[in-house]
């Protein structure tokens, strides 16, 4: 019997223990498994997204076809007047392709007005563009940087209208993009301008780290460009 104290003191001690690690170890592993189904349906959803954008893009891509589609047709019209506002609706619908389609107009429409049109269009798209480049308002700015870039990039004659214009003074946030924009143009598009760039870079610098940063990033294409 005096052996039986020590045991049962241990035996006590032990299940005392177990009392406070039961319920911590049940309290953990519900953690546990709710942690892993909170992660399961944050992937879920995640896949959700994703099957969504990738959805939104296809659709996306199928009106843009349709859309090609059907102002081909106005640019291929045997009226002239179809083929000059056709030009126009390309350059606000299509941001990517439009100016493709009526650089095309502009060099080889069998009427030399629908030609003089087109450029007249392509360069009032551009201006546009440009000015909202440097509108107060953010949004149109990342809107204009956008298309400037997807559907201009290897434009010249854009590049030297972002040059001329980002020498206006007071409008940091312009020049910053101008700066950014630029630093996405193709070699071909940045070569003819090249000395005008380098002084708008040189000039932007001090405005900031933030315009710093893509200086430089510009100043490296320019120095990649043959002379």
């Amino acid at each position: 019997m005096a052996n039986d104290a020590p045991q049962k003191s241990l035996w006590d001690r032990v299940t005392a223990i177990a009392t406070i690690l039961i319920p911590a170890a049940i309290a953990l592993a519900g953690h546990l498994i709710a942690q892993g189904l909170k992660e399961a349906e944050l992937a879920s959803e995640e896949r959700r997204a994703e099957q969504s954008r990738a959805l939104m893009d296809a659709n996306t891509k199928i009106a843009q076809g349709n859309l090609i589609n059907t102002l081909m047709k106005s640019l291929t019209s045997d009226k002239p007047h179809v083929r000059r506002l056709a030009v126009q609706a390309v350059l606000i619908a299509l941001p990517d392709q439009g100016p493709v389609l009526a650089r095309t107009i502009a060099q080889s429409d069998e009427s030399n007005e629908v030609q003089a049109s087109a450029r007249q269009s392509i360069a009032q798209r551009v201006d546009t563009l440009i000015r909202d480049l440097f509108a107060p308002q953010a949004s149109a700015r990342v809107r204009a940087a956008q298309e400037l870039v997807s559907g201009w990039r290897g434009d010249a004659a854009a590049a030297g209208a972002i040059v001329q214009y980002a020498r206006h003074p007071g409008n940091e946030n312009g020049i910053f993009n101008a700066i950014v924009v630029l630093s996405d143009f193709s070699a071909e598009a940045l070569a003819p301008h090249k000395p005008a760039i380098r002084e708008l870079a040189e000039a932007a610098r001090k405005l900031g780290s933030r315009t710093e940063a893509r200086v430089q990033v510009l100043l490296r294409r320019l120095d990649a460009i043959p002379s």
